[in-house]
């Protein structure tokens, strides 16, 4: 199979990967300017045009406007009547108001604060607001009142004799002092001996003594006095809480001022209502409140409100506006042009008809309008795209490891035959719009796989790089296409493939090394097969574009859009994913390395 890519090549029929990409960039411009023109509205113009051309419309109308005269046309009754509203009196006087000083007093006035509340004001004082709130403040009176009641109710509990003895003694020291003195001892003893059966000598001397102490005296003297007997009476009595009660209330600011506000005989001019009566006066005394109220009923502006949306009106200044309009004046013009054709809107509609169809865009539509030129870009659409324009890879589209790696373990491995240690995307890199795995030597620890020991950590002594989109794009089916540097290394295998959620079997876009092919790789019982095209004798050195056509079981393989392979596949059931990986399988000349895979873009595509 090596021997048709040398054949392919000999004969011209691979191209040059420049004029493909831009032979595709021509196709894309025309494509969207195809589109451009498709939706615009200079294509619609030039079809009716068109249509109008051919259908004999245009000789009939240039007929009908060559026979059209200005008099007795719509024009010239428009005129007609027009002239005669403008003699209207009552249009006459509304145009006297119109624009007028006064009217512009009158809008102003009327759309002002202060006729708002004219009218208000207007409204209670009228209304019977007024006089209500003027009914209700005179009714308001001191004698009667609750207030009048509290003060005779105070009045009347400061003569009460004994809320006085009651307030005199009360939180006083002579009380908290007798108090006290009712727990004595020498109390206690004088009551003891008072009580005693005994007439001994000694205790009738002692009981003596005790009845003539001036502490036993004072207390019995306030014990039996009247004063205290009253705050006795009144501890269990609720008239000290209602004098304090009382007291507290009629001393307040708010007390003595509602009392002095029912004792004041003027008291109804001190109110917002009397305030409003009062603004109400001045208001009506206002000029602009008089002028309004007297414009608002002169017969110049009650002529003014009637024709104001009047058919006269409306249709006087419809003809004002027909009748100096740019088009009217020019209808006219043209009515009495006797070489009206050449200015009519259907001679120019004819030149534009004739500039349309020698406009490139126009031509450009018909020449690829029923020819299958732009058949790929109706039918397919892009899924997945790099151009490599940014500074560094695109971390939201390449997982920098292989599905079952990131699935797994979430970090890289190598494989049994690998000299190469996988580092995460670190030898991943974007330069000039392209992406570059390297393959440096230099020493990287990392996890090894053996199949009776799993992972086991290793010093490689080569890096590299591997990356995939298992993370951001799968796709089952379509097409698969990247341009990509083909420079083969007899040490290094670089591949770009798809692969589904299992290691095999893959599909590959371009493979490089010690075999450079583009097929199907699968293992079955511990044995690799492999279905596709040898790349040998493919020029070293160049970008390709390498494509992979996966439709309904069939796989074909192109390169820069010339089929080099076909087979029928249904060994993968689903979506697969992209792969770029670089390995090292032999030692690697220092003076060789760093050794790039370089990847220009990458596109996949699916139908619409």
């Amino acid at each position: 199979m090596s021997f048709k890519i040398f054949t392919l090549q000999l004969t011209g029929k691979i191209k040059p990967v420049e004029k493909i990409e831009a032979q595709r960039r021509t196709l894309e411009k025309n494509y969207k300017a195809f589109l451009e023109v498709e939706s615009s509205s200079k294509l619609t113009e030039f079809r009716e045009l068109d249509s109008w051309v051919k259908s004999g419309a245009m000789a009939a109308a240039r007929k009908e406007i060559e026979r059209q005269v200005f008099k007795g046309s719509h024009e010239h009754n428009q005129i007609i009547e027009f002239e005669a509203l403008k003699k209207n009196k009552s249009i006459r006087n509304f145009f006297r108001i119109e624009g007028s000083p006064e009217l512009s007093r009158f809008v102003k006035v009327r759309e002002s604060a202060k006729l708002k509340e004219f009218y208000d004001l207007k409204d209670f004082a009228e209304g019977g607001a007024f006089l209500q709130e003027k009914r209700e403040n005179e009714s308001l009176k001191f004698n009667g009142s609750p207030e009048e009641r509290h003060l005779a109710e105070l009045a009347s509990l400061k003569k009460n004799r004994a809320l006085r003895d009651y307030l005199s003694l009360l939180d006083t020291s002579n009380l908290k002092r007798h108090q006290k003195f009712l727990e004595s001892a020498k109390l206690h003893r004088y009551l003891e001996l008072k009580n005693m059966p005994s007439k001994e000598k000694g205790l009738v001397k002692e009981f003596r003594q005790l009845k003539a102490d001036t502490e036993i005296k004072g207390y019995f003297r306030m014990e039996n006095s009247k004063a205290l007997k009253h705050f006795r009476e009144m501890s269990g009595s609720h008239v000290p809480e209602r004098y304090q009660e009382l007291l507290k209330e009629t001393s307040s600011a708010e007390f003595i001022k509602r009392v002095e506000y029912l004792k004041d005989k003027k008291k109804f001019e001190k109110t917002e209502a009397w305030k409003k009566y009062m603004r109400f006066k001045s208001l009506s005394e206002d000029t602009d409140i008089r002028f309004f109220l007297k414009f608002e009923k002169s017969p110049l502006y009650l002529n003014y409100l009637d024709t104001r949306d009047s058919f006269a009106l409306q249709r006087y200044n419809e003809l004002l506006e027909i009748t100096t309009s740019p088009e009217f004046l020019k209808k006219k013009a043209w009515l009495e042009d006797t070489r009206k054709w050449e200015k009519s809107e259907e001679y120019v509609r004819h030149q534009k008809y004739l500039e349309l169809k020698k406009d490139p865009q126009i031509e450009l539509f018909f020449k690829y309008v029923d020819k299958p030129d732009f058949d790929f870009l109706k039918n397919w659409e892009v899924t997945f795209e790099d151009d490599f324009d940014n500074k560094n890879v695109d971390t939201g589209k390449w997982t920098p490891n292989t599905f079952w790696a990131d699935k797994l373990l979430g970090d890289n491995f190598s494989q049994p035959g690998d000299l190469q240690a996988y580092t995460g995307g670190k030898n991943s890199s974007v330069a000039h719009s392209r992406l570059m795995l390297q393959v440096k030597k230099e020493k990287f620890r990392s996890k090894h796989w053996q199949p009776m020991a799993g992972f086991v950590p290793v010093e490689y002594a080569y890096t590299s790089d591997t990356l995939s989109t298992c993370r951001s794009f799968w796709q089952e089916g379509g097409i698969f296409e990247a341009k990509i540097l083909y420079q083969p290394n007899k040490e290094i295998v670089s591949s770009c493939y798809l692969s589904g959620e299992q290691n095999s079997p893959m599909v590959s876009l371009i493979e490089m090394g010690p075999k450079s092919r583009m097929g199907i790789l699968s293992m079955a019982g511990g044995r690799q097969t492999f279905d596709g095209i040898d790349l040998k004798h493919l020029k070293a050195g160049n970008f390709y574009l390498f494509r992979v056509e996966w439709n309904s079981g069939k796989v074909v393989w192109k390169i820069n859009d010339i089929i080099v392979h076909e087979a029928h596949f249904s060994g993968i059931n689903g979506a697969v994913h992209l792969n770029l990986t670089s390995l090292v399988i032999d030692e690697v000349a220092t003076s060789k390395l760093p050794v790039s895979f370089e990847v220009d873009w990458i596109r996949c595509y699916r139908k619409r």
